[in-house]
């Protein structure tokens, strides 16, 4: 699959990602010994969904971007998979602070995916496409 495609994969799976992220906080029940539950959905749907998403992610969008000398957005792409594993994982003993800051993260590295990892390979490409003519 062209790398393009995998991009448009990639990003439509980012919209489920938002959904998830803005929604975290209506499940923040008000009643704390929903928390479990909750929480526990959430580890779910990132052992399930995000951890394959992130696999790809690292196995086609980072060689790209090594490729471009983008290793600095490789490094933070990594770090922000990292932060949001231990994020997910601390949240066996869950707490409305551990869920809102699962969320804000998830909702910041969408953004950065999608606004400057995804734009720096597709200015690359387009500039690779003029210099091809």
């Amino acid at each position: 699959m062209p790398l393009s495609q995998r991009l448009l994969h990639l990003s439509l799976e980012h919209q489920t990602a938002m959904k998830l992220a803005r929604g975290v906080r209506d499940l923040v029940p008000e009643d704390e010994s929903a928390l479990p539950a909750v929480a526990e959905h959430i580890r779910q749907i990132y052992a399930s969904d995000m951890l394959n998403h992130f696999a790809d992610e690292e196995r086609y969008v980072c060689p790209e971007l090594v490729a471009i000398g983008r290793q600095d957005l490789v490094d933070r792409l990594r770090e922000e998979h990292n932060r949001l594993g231990e994020l997910a994982a601390a949240l066996s003993e869950p707490t409305p602070e551990r869920l809102e800051a699962f969320s804000d993260m998830l909702r910041a590295h969408v953004e950065f995916e999608e606004n400057v990892v995804f734009e720096a390979l597709e200015q690359f490409a387009k500039l690779k496409g003029k210099a091809a003519n």
